[in-house]
């Protein structure tokens, strides 16, 4: 009897897997969301660093480690503002990069144009006369950093030597807390007419919580500390702030150019069980949607067989025919009356809508509505 278990499982999971809708994946572009006049040849400086305004932001030993046997010296050190400052400069290239969008002059050399500019130099003309046409710069505009040490009591229940069990403090761990908060900014200024373009500020906070030690207590009352974190050094904010950077820098790409988006649509049920819907359904889970988008569409003119002519609709927007898909989830709408086909229709509209404009930007043909300067703040903080 133990043996037939496994095998009933593993039939009530293929019954329950052939019950659930196929789904198909539905790609399609969205326009970056702020109009840079057609701008693709983006000259990007470095990330100017941030002074903190006061000496030192950070004792050099972590608080709270009075009442245990340990040492932690701090994980700040003087140079982290610099390393900050040129990490937030290689992720921004990168992200803007990995958009396939732009032509980039590398900051390197944008802050070599910049620099002439000292020497009395038009260093705008003649990164516009190399072909660029918006300059990206950039700030750390805020940095603030907290350690410290806090404590978690762990309770079990303990038997006594007269036979009570009751619950009692077995120990308290140690955890170092580090905090990292981050304020980045940038603008993009056209080369063109010296016009901001776009201004934006990204402020975040991350936290990592290191194991250090942990106290064991004993019947009798006495304690012994034992340390968890060998060394003697707090680990660096480095990584704390990597990952601020890389978020913001992620918006910031999304922000200034077209990007892909994708969501799942499930294909509706064949609930009058056609011999030749199951055929086409089974066409769509082999992926082989150019053969399911025939067989469902022969059925649906031939019965108006309401899923297989939602079903024809969704194989054409998996085939990122994002028209005739919209055209024929209206057909499916108007002839049935039905809901879902309605909010289908919707979805599908909204996706063909957004690839219309980003092909439009890509292409420059996108028409500018006058707004001028886009100035966007995200703030990620609990």
């Amino acid at each position: 009897m133990k043996r037939l278990v496994p095998v009933f499982l593993v039939l009530v999971f293929a019954l329950i897997l052939s019950g659930c809708a196929t789904s198909v994946r539905v790609r399609h572009m969205v326009p970056g969301e702020v109009d840079l006049h057609g701008g693709r040849s983006l000259a990007i400086s470095s990330t100017s660093m941030y002074r903190f305004p006061y000496g030192r932001p950070l004792s050099p030993w972590v608080s709270g480690l009075h009442e245990t046997d340990f040492t932690l010296s701090t994980g700040y050190d003087p140079n982290l503002s610099e390393r900050v400052a040129s990490l937030a400069t290689r992720k921004i290239v990168q992200a803007v990069s990995d958009t396939r969008y732009f032509s980039i002059l590398a900051p390197e050399a944008t802050d070599a144009y910049l620099s002439l500019s000292k020497a009395g130099e038009d260093s705008i003309r003649m990164m516009r006369d190399k072909g660029f046409d918006l300059l990206m710069s950039s700030e750390i505009s805020y940095m603030d950093m907290e350690e410290r040490v806090e404590g978690t009591d762990r309770r079990e229940f303990v038997t006594d030597s007269s036979g009570v069990s009751s619950e009692q403090v077995t120990k308290r761990e140690y955890y170092l807390v580090q905090e990292a908060t981050l304020g980045l900014s940038y603008t993009i200024t056209s080369l063109q007419d010296g016009r901001i373009l776009v201004s934006e500020s990204f402020t975040d906070k991350e936290e990592e919580r290191t194991k250090i030690g942990t106290r064991y207590y004993s019947p009798d009352g006495s304690y012994r500390d034992e340390r968890n974190y060998s060394s003697g050094l707090a680990p660096s904010f480095d990584s704390l702030f990597s990952q601020i950077i890389e978020r913001a820098a992620e918006k910031m790409a999304l922000h200034l150019a077209p990007s892909w988006e994708t969501r799942y649509l499930s294909l509706m049920k064949n609930k009058e069980k056609l011999a030749a819907a199951d055929m086409a359904h089974q066409f769509a889970k082999d992926g082989e949607y150019q053969r399911a988008y025939q067989q469902f569409l022969s059925i649906w003119q031939q019965t108006r067989h309401l899923s297989s002519g939602y079903n024809a609709s969704l194989m054409l927007a998996a085939l990122s025919e994002l028209q005739a898909s919209v055209d024929l989830m209206n057909d499916v709408y108007n002839s049935t009356g039905d809901k879902r086909a309605h909010d289908t229709l919707l979805i599908l509209q909204q996706a063909l809508s957004q690839d219309q404009l980003a092909q439009q930007q890509i292409s420059g043909d996108l028409v500018d509505d006058g707004q001028g300067v886009t100035m966007t703040q995200y703030m990620v903080m609990e």
